[in-house]
């Protein structure tokens, strides 16, 4: 039911995002990054890269305890390469976080990051805004009070993002994990963010 939640708050921004658009013009002096005048060749015009925050979640962590903290702050750097305009090429890792619970072995904590790699296919709604979706593969790595496990699984996300200008943009996005290995269980990790990525259009 979090994620549920979640992944409607994800929607509930869009507007606000959308809003941000309007006022695009304000951020078009400030580039970070000007591929225009780039010796680096087409390959490197289409290379971009970013980083985001957020909040993740382990669903099914919390079942079998009453005093339990399946949540916590995770944050995200990735980079990628656009392939067209309906396809990117996205590698990324991910920091989940620490969860912990108590069990009537004692208290359980556990401590997730992976590296993925996705195809994401994209949507171009107005010439600022563009929705996506992926999936891709993970490598997961669970440390864990009973013993450390690590796997290879898929991940799948949606989200949004909104130019600021020719080289910045304001990206927002459900991401989820399903099967991780936290301590004597599996739990499906998602993951709510936003952040900034810094390329080209």
């Amino acid at each position: 039911m979090k994620t549920i939640k979640k992944i409607g708050l994800s929607f509930a921004l869009l507007p606000l995002l959308a809003s941000m658009s309007a006022n695009a013009g304000l951020f078009d002096d400030f580039e970070i990054i000007d591929n225009a005048g780039s010796n680096g060749g087409e390959f490197f015009e289409d290379v971009f890269f970013g980083g985001s925050f957020g909040q993740s979640e382990a669903d099914g962590f919390c079942d079998a305890s009453s005093n339990c903290n399946g949540e916590d702050t995770s944050w995200k750097v990735y980079g990628g390469y656009t392939l067209n305009s309906l396809m990117d090429l996205e590698v990324a890792y991910h920091s989940v976080g620490d969860i912990s619970r108590t069990m009537a072995s004692g208290t359980e904590t556990s401590e997730v990051s992976a590296l993925s790699i996705s195809a994401v296919g994209k949507y171009e709604i107005n010439d600022t805004i563009e929705a996506f979706g992926k999936v891709g593969a993970t490598s997961w790595t669970s440390t864990n009070s009973s013993g450390d496990k690590d796997g290879v699984g898929i991940n799948y996300g949606l989200g949004a993002k909104v130019s600021l200008n020719d080289s910045m943009k304001i990206r927002a996005e459900w991401e989820a994990v399903p099967g991780v290995e936290t301590g004597t269980g599996e739990s499906d990790i998602s993951t709510m963010s936003l952040g900034l990525e810094i390329g080209t259009l």
